[in-house]
């Protein structure tokens, strides 16, 4: 990686450094990881020297990093500091929760090619492993269900069915389950407050793709 400082906004290289364990995310990027539970990322902050900056190294040239909103962790120190200024300690201590199952059974690649789900690998094509992605997202929400129209859509798939796309993975139901309703969920426990999707939620997601279309097309 790239270490540096920022002056009159522009990024000052100080040195090249091999980098292991966390980096700090900016603001503005912790803002599009929460609007859209992932992104792609170049450039971070460092935790052990404040106020620089590090960044993916543009030679040899390093590829961005995904980052899920799960990937995110909330160090003690800063947690500590968090609720020493919101007077949350004496038994008004914020609890994490976390959710369980999902990632204790379900193992993934960086590209989600290569999954594995209770022990048994599945190797996917790129547009099953967009399928995938989008589903252990979910998996990740409040909501584990998506419809099938909108993995297809935002696959980039021009199959007709979700089963089109796994028709040479005869083994693809034990990854993928499905409520016989066009939804589909990551083959994971659920949480027990999670239920079927309601009624609506289809038209819900149906509108929030159109809406995608439209900020694309206005770009």
């Amino acid at each position: 990686m790239e270490r540096g400082v920022i002056q009159n906004r522009k990024f000052i290289f100080e040195q090249h450094e091999p980098k292991q364990g966390f980096m700090a995310v900016r603001p503005e990027d912790f803002y599009r990881l929460c609007s859209t539970g992932r992104a792609k990322l170049r450039t971070f902050r460092s935790i052990e020297e404040e106020g620089h900056i590090l960044r993916m190294a543009y030679e040899p040239p390093q590829p961005a990093i995904m980052v899920r909103i799960g990937d995110l962790v909330v160090l003690q120190e800063d947690r500590k500091k968090f609720e020493e200024t919101y007077n949350l300690g004496n038994g008004n201590t914020l609890v994490f929760p976390q959710k369980p199952g999902v990632e204790g059974e379900f193992h993934f690649s960086n590209d989600y090619r290569h999954v594995t789900l209770e022990g048994k690998e599945f190797h996917l094509g790129d547009v099953q492993a967009r399928v995938v992605e989008q589903l252990h997202d979910a998996a990740r929400s409040r909501q584990p269900w998506v419809h099938g129209k909108t993995l297809i859509y935002e696959s980039g798939s021009r199959a007709v069915r979700v089963r089109d796309i796994f028709k040479h993975k005869r083994d693809w139901r034990s990854l993928i389950t499905s409520n016989d309703r066009g939804y589909y969920r990551l083959n994971v426990p659920l949480h027990e407050t999670e239920n079927d999707p309601a009624d609506g939620a289809i038209h819900a997601q149906q509108n929030e793709n159109r809406h995608k279309r439209h900020s694309q097309n206005a770009c």
